[in-house]
């Protein structure tokens, strides 16, 4: 019997590249993405409003970042979400504004500002992550123990290798030529556009 590459191990070219086979496979992969992240979008948008008219879904999914990979950089941040670092800023200065997100000079390079979550944003996405487990568990509703596992052990499988984890991006590396992180804080910049990628 000839055997034939798993979708583990073949190339990217080849999965883009085989109609009928992976490709089909992955593009149905990418549609479903894009229907959990149209409902990630919405429930960040409506948490978001609860804590401030003001504050964005994407300020929340910042926060929650921070508190995951803190301390980092508004540019670390920028990166990770493949977005204009000027709206990240404006996020960012609103989090600290409402006292979600604290920031203090690196140690090696004191124009470089770092952000962490405090005490406050801990609590409160605490309470987001209750509403957002029921939102989820409802969706789960039918599911075995193992196939919830199986799509936890996938999805963390595909999240381990995201450009975000390579190194250089960790709050310890993005200090390198970031002489423009002298502060969190939005500059006056033209009106940004974000990125589609969230």
């Amino acid at each position: 019997m000839q055997d034939h590459p798993s979708p583990a191990s073949a190339s990217p070219e080849a999965l883009a590249g085989a109609p009928g086979q992976s490709g089909d496979v992955v593009g149905e992969i990418i549609s479903e993405f894009s229907e959990v992240i149209a409902f990630a979008r919405s429930r960040w948008t409506r948490y978001a409003e609860d804590v401030h008219p003001e504050l964005r879904g994407v300020g929340l999914i910042m926060l929650q970042i921070i508190v995951r990979k803190g301390p980092l950089t508004a540019t670390g941040i920028a990166q990770m979400l493949d977005m204009d670092k000027a709206v990240v800023s404006r996020q960012i200065a609103k989090l600290r504004e409402l006292g979600l997100v604290e920031a203090e000079s690196a140690p090696e390079d004191r124009r470089v500002m770092l952000l962490t979550a405090s005490t406050k944003a801990q609590t409160l996405l605490d309470g987001i992550r209750v509403k957002w487990a029921g939102a989820y568990h409802e969706r789960f509703i039918g599911w075995t123990e193992a196939e919830l596992e199986q799509l936890r052990f996938g999805l963390h499988r595909f999240n381990a290798t995201a450009d975000h984890v390579a190194p250089g991006l960790p709050s310890s590396r993005c200090t390198r030529d970031h002489t423009d992180e002298a502060s969190a804080e939005p500059e006056p910049e033209p009106e940004p556009q974000a990125s589609s990628s969230i």
